[in-house]
């Protein structure tokens, strides 16, 4: 089946929508997994754990940090079939 259409009776999902890595060249990359599609790109805000600290003894303490990143998502086929609900 061709993975990058959704197709129910093969059990394929697809790619539309699907995280890919901008900076890949393996099976993972927008190129790849876009299928030619392009993708796009939204800015997303999260809150991670930073400059965390080793304390004598057994305890690790770190601060809160605000880390903003590119998330990039295959866009969809032109045709409305790929939407179909399953």
């Amino acid at each position: 089946p061709d993975y990058c259409i959704r197709d129910r009776d093969a059990g394929s999902l697809g790619t539309a929508g699907r995280v890919c890595n901008l900076t890949s060249r393996g099976m993972d990359s927008c190129e790849v997994m876009c299928c030619g599609r392009g993708y796009d790109t939204s800015r997303v805000t999260r809150m991670t754990k930073c400059e965390c600290k080793f304390h004598w003894c057994c305890a690790v303490r770190c601060q809160d940090c605000l880390e903003a990143l590119d998330v990039h998502t295959c866009k969809a086929p032109k045709s409305a079939d790929w939407a179909a609900p399953t």
